[in-house]
């Protein structure tokens, strides 16, 4: 047994090094193409030495620190060649990507389900294509994405029992996350609500870092409040413009409940369209979006469709414009990924239905099934109402929810072990998510080796 046990660790070690490779591979060969134009926000701090102001560039609005980190690493190693700006940029996103990857790996091996299982489950989310690539690119997602999971792993050490280590944690992330991205906001709103939560159902009303759970909400609270409104220059700005910050994307009228919009929107034209279609066949026949207006795809007003199809196909969103390729085999792979892809989908809902299952048979107290379900709703939440003031296509990304990624292995978990019950279809399944890892990878390979004959 304690052998067998060996040899399937190994394959933990595969994976976790197939992922590292494939991240720090793109970052190296990625000369500077990102989804956003986040090199200006660094020159800018480079050169003048502060944080600029949100009306100073497109990307300026975002909180600073991975730009004002990157900035400071220019200045101190002297690096001033364009190449080598953009490669120690996306190595900063790939360290986090990395470490991301390592602390999904140690959340799920102490995990109580066959082993043989957990290590399928951790290929599909450490060698997810959209991961990888967000891991290779200047921008601040991979950062942020690192933080929302190491705050759900300390708040779920947390939920065990109080720990100093843990709660410093969860107050480093919120900090961190603070000068980190906007959307920090989710795992911010979602700590509060826990420990307040745990500290009642304990009657533990303890200040204690040590002993409690009321003294890390209002640390967090406070420092990263602190930190959110004067590290970015949001209180500068406000005190000049009278705005903590100015959002330099067009946005739109809320849409219609039913009724589509008169004028044509590349992108949420009503509510019941926008949220309540799935778009499934029209994504297997034009798998990929369209920038030009020529083509009016269906999948472009439906929000889950553009996250579901940004998930499991790589060349999808044709984004940035260098990643493109009219190569066949990928859009071909694009094609199958998107038609099976509903396959582990299907199994992830229904894990969340046991989760929520557990939610209504188990006390709060003793399972933390509501934990996972608050991160995933706010995560969830967050990308819907992103889409309802941005509206158009390009603001239905699947990054928004990594953030919140670690909550969706639990259920994915429960749902694949409910499936797997018999022995035929957990060896089809087995099967099939070793055919889905390749159609996962040839993408990013193809991608990786296409960046790189250009360098």
């Amino acid at each position: 047994m304690q052998r067998q046990l060996q040899d399937k660790t190994i394959w933990y070690k595969i994976i976790l090094g197939l992922s590292w490779l494939l991240i720090l591979a793109l970052a190296v060969v990625n000369n500077g193409y990102a989804n956003d134009d986040h090199f200006t926000v660094i020159e800018l701090i480079a050169r003048f030495g502060i944080l600029p102001k949100s009306t100073q560039c497109w990307q300026c609005y975002h909180p600073k620190l991975y730009h004002f980190l990157v900035a400071q690493t220019w200045n101190l190693l002297g690096i001033t060649t364009p190449y080598y700006q953009h490669v120690s940029a996306q190595l900063f996103s790939a360290l986090a990507g990395c470490t991301t990857v390592y602390l999904f790996l140690r959340f799920i091996r102490p995990l109580h389900f066959p082993e043989t299982l957990k290590i399928f489950v951790f290929a599909f989310f450490a060698l997810n294509p959209r991961f990888i690539a967000i891991s290779g690119q200047a921008t601040n997602d991979a950062l942020i994405i690192l933080l929302g999971t190491v705050n759900l792993f300390a708040i779920l050490k947390l939920f065990k029992r109080p720990s100093l280590k843990y709660a410093v944690l969860v107050i480093g992330s919120l900090v961190l996350g603070s000068m980190a991205k906007l959307n920090f906001g989710v795992f911010f709103i979602a700590s509060l609500i826990v420990l307040v939560v745990l500290s009642v159902l304990h009657k533990n009303y303890s200040l204690s870092l040590r002993k409690g759970y009321l003294g890390t909400a209002l640390l967090g609270l406070l420092f990263s409040a602190c930190t959110f409104l004067f590290f970015n220059g949001y209180v500068r700005d406000y005190r000049e413009t009278g705005k903590l910050f100015t959002y330099n994307t067009p946005t739109y009228e809320l849409p219609h409940l039913y009724h589509l919009d008169m004028v044509y929107i590349p992108g949420i034209r009503s509510i019941y369209s926008g949220f309540f279609k799935f778009h499934y066949f029209d994504l297997i026949r034009n798998p990929h979006v369209s920038y030009s207006g020529q083509f009016r795809f269906k999948h472009v007003h439906s929000h889950f469709s553009q996250v579901y199809a940004r998930y499991y196909f790589l060349g999808f969103d044709n984004w940035p414009p260098q990643w493109r390729t009219d190569n066949g085999m990928v859009t071909a792979i694009g094609r199958i990924s998107l038609a099976v892809g509903i396959i582990p989908t299907f199994i992830l809902f229904t894990g969340l239905f046991l989760l929520l299952r557990n939610l209504f048979k188990n006390p709060l107290k003793s399972d933390e099934s509501w934990i996972y379900l608050l991160y995933i709703a706010g995560f969830l939440g967050f990308s819907v109402l992103f889409s309802l003031i941005g509206r158009t296509f390009v603001f239905m990304k699947a990054i928004y929810i990594f953030p919140g990624l670690l909550a969706t292995i639990v259920p994915f978990l429960l749902g694949n072990q409910a499936v797997m019950k018999r022995k035929a279809v957990r060896t089809a399944l087995y099967a099939f998510y070793i055919g889905l890892f390749v159609l996962y990878l040839v993408p990013v390979v193809y991608l990786i080796v296409q960046l790189g004959n250009r360098l």
